[in-house]
């Protein structure tokens, strides 16, 4: 019985220790300032449009937080504000026991850069979501010509078609999407290609790598206004006029 009565004495006194140790915590915590902020940029070395230097400029608009009471941090206040940043895809905001506020960003990707019939140019994003211009940086991808995002979005599948190609990468500078579908492609050099909407991108660059090397060998290759991809055993070139 006497054994009994000590297992139960010994059970409340813990539980006691540790309510006051949580209440200890707890009101540390509440008292417990913030003393520095930490700003992380995931994959930072991709990371074209967002810095350290530029979200602390966005987070002054909001107000002044060093100094604050960790609970009185208005991190929910917080995350929307950093993600009103256009080029922020994700935010986390945590603070530590030391008094530091960490924030982790994670940048959205652009794939494309949208030239359209009206309005400014726009990004799409690795999610198809459309994505405005950073005023300081611009990133170094593949332009589209298109009539709005619905159709960029066809030069877009072309893109994924043949995404890590290399030949295709270093051939690939500007896409004009047709109002028929069609895509045409304006390289870095030499004339613009007709690819249409019906691709098998493997067969075309196995005729284009041929259609090039036939064409060097004879000198012929900077006499064509268009080479034509959109048959599937054989290219059509045109010529310039003054060269028929």
């Amino acid at each position: 019985m006497k054994s009994k009565i000590l297992k139960i004495l010994f059970s409340l006194l813990l539980t006691a220790s540790f309510t006051a140790l949580v209440s200890l915590a707890t009101l540390e915590s509440a008292n417990r300032k913030v003393e520095s902020i930490e700003i992380t940029i995931t994959d930072a070395e991709n990371s074209l449009f967002l810095n350290p230097l530029r979200v602390r400029a966005h987070l002054d608009t909001y107000g002044k937080l060093v100094g604050i009471q960790e609970n009185n941090l208005p991190l929910q206040e917080l995350h929307d504000h950093l993600m009103l940043i256009p080029s922020v895809r994700k935010a986390s905001i945590y603070p530590t026991l030391s008094g530091e506020l960490n924030i982790v960003l994670t940048q959205k990707r652009p794939q494309v850069r949208v030239h359209p019939e009206e309005g400014p140019d726009f990004y799409i994003d690795e999610l198809g979501l459309a994505m405005p211009l950073d005023p300081v940086h611009s990133a170094r991808v593949p332009i589209i010509h298109a009539k709005d995002i619905n159709e960029a979005e066809l030069g877009v599948r072309f893109l994924n078609k043949v995404e890590g190609d290399k030949f295709w990468a270093s051939l690939i500078d500007q896409i004009i999407v047709e109002p028929s579908g069609d895509i045409k492609l304006l390289p870095r050099l030499g004339s613009p290609i007709f690819i249409g909407s019906d691709q098998d991108v493997e067969h075309q660059k196995k005729n284009l790598i041929t259609f090039y090397r036939e064409q060097v060998k004879s000198g012929n290759l900077k006499k064509y206004t268009r080479i034509d991809l959109s048959y599937r055993d054989q290219v059509i070139a045109t010529r310039y006029a003054h060269l028929n």
